[in-house]
């Protein structure tokens, strides 16, 4: 018998058996989407590697912007957070810490990478152009401070 009537007659076999108000999910073949699931830790064949498990600068100084381009939406909830009464920038700053601790790990994840070095040399762009945008809004913070306070006897006579 070949392989072509035995699997004739195990669907025949199915249908006579789902009209009986039964229905059986019996697949043929491989599954493709558990199997890309099963292997979404490697890149052409390599194992999970284990030494990405380190801080990512990147989701940390970006969080929002990083997750969107490394499709992580939870690292969206980061555009929420401050709205949130009292306790909103906290919340932010916290999980931030968070996302930095996760983000190679959801980063690996959520997108397909062509090597480990790919992984590694995008994932340093994002620090550095995370360390930059921050060192630059606080270079921005400073100036404006220093304006205020080297102004602020010439806003007080004006009161």
């Amino acid at each position: 018998m070949s392989y072509d009537d035995k699997e004739s007659r195990i669907r025949s076999a199915v249908s006579r058996h789902t009209g009986y108000g039964a229905s059986y999910d019996i697949e043929f073949g491989y599954d493709t989407e558990k199997l890309k699931k099963e292997n979404r830790y490697r890149v052409k064949g390599q194992a999970f590697p284990k030494n990405i498990n380190c801080f990512n600068w990147g989701a940390f100084f970006l969080t929002p912007l990083w997750g969107l381009f490394n499709n992580t939406p939870a690292a969206c909830l980061s555009f929420v957070l401050p709205f949130i009464p009292y306790a909103g920038w906290f919340l932010t700053i916290i999980f931030s810490l968070f996302c930095g601790v996760k983000g190679n790990v959801w980063a690996w994840e959520n997108k397909e990478w062509e090597s480990i070095e790919q992984f590694h040399s995008v994932q340093r762009k994002w620090a550095a152009w995370g360390v930059c945008i921050e060192l630059f809004i606080i270079a921005a913070a400073v100036s404006a401070g220093m304006h205020f306070v080297q102004h602020l006897p010439q806003y007080m006579n004006n009161l």
